[in-house]
């Protein structure tokens, strides 16, 4: 399978704007609430805030790659999608005449990110909307390379999700959290590119204070060895399955390729 070389970043979680100011750890009070410039007018009014972070980290990376956004295909991956609307849809049915929120009703569905960005963009190239649970990262990877080895010249991969509310379990997360890459099958600039995607004897990721058990959070180590240019085998699951086999990916720097 071909190698996927890394053509753009994006990151975004409340008090960071992007992955430098994550890596550098400056939190900035400002940054509430994703801009998420590719909604305009109505459609930035519904969406929800998972989905302005989502479409928020896919502007990043895809800026950074100067990708086609009207042509480029997509992967959006998330374990719990709009279960905030969900849950709100259900607690709705039990009260008064049980009426429902048209709003909320068409934001409740898996692939609610995809399609605002789909519409915005004008891009009818496809887009896939995945669930992997714990196998979260490693499957959105796995798709990546796969629309790379059949052609595709980029991919935006997003993965985005939140903390859990009531009835269901919490989990730990204190906040939501999404992350982009950009992936070509061509050489892009002086970034890093991924390869031997596969389960091996790895350390998993240790879960962070912030997110908990988020199996999104899996894929910072990713994100931070590339912007740190830390080649080596990186992990892409979350502690907590005693398998002893975790997924991870190979990250080989450009300057090691010749």
């Amino acid at each position: 399978m071909k190698a996927a070389y890394v053509a753009g970043l994006g990151l975004w979680t409340p008090g960071y704007a992007n992955v430098a100011a994550w890596i550098r750890g400056e939190a900035d009070s400002e940054q509430a609430a994703p801009s998420a410039a590719l909604l305009a007018g109505p459609m930035r009014r519904r969406a929800s805030g998972i989905t302005r972070a989502a479409i928020e980290a896919l502007e990043q990376a895809t800026a950074q790659a100067r990708a086609d956004l009207a042509r480029i295909p997509s992967i959006w991956a998330t374990a719990h999608g709009e279960h905030e609307n969900a849950v709100a849809i259900l607690d709705m049915m039990h009260r008064g005449e049980g009426k429902l929120s048209p709003t909320r009703f068409h934001n409740s569905v898996y692939n609610t990110a995809s399609g605002y960005a789909s519409i915005a963009t004008a891009n009818r190239t496809g887009s896939t909307s995945l669930a992997g649970g714990r196998d979260l990262v490693a499957m959105a990877l796995l798709e990546a390379l796969c629309l790379l080895e059949q052609g595709a010249n980029q991919v935006a991969v997003v993965l985005f999700d939140e903390p859990l509310l009531p009835p269901f379990d919490p989990r730990g997360a204190l906040a939501p959290l999404a992350l982009a890459l950009c992936l070509s099958s061509q050489p892009a600039g002086d970034r890093a590119r991924l390869s031997k995607l596969r389960r091996d004897s790895v350390a998993p990721v240790k879960r962070h204070e912030r997110f908990g058990d988020l199996y999104v959070s899996a894929a910072l180590p990713l994100l931070e060895r590339i912007a740190a240019g830390r080649p080596g085998s990186v992990p892409l699951e979350l502690a907590g399955q005693d398998s002893g086999l975790a997924w991870c990916v190979d990250l080989e720097l450009a300057d090691a390729e010749g």
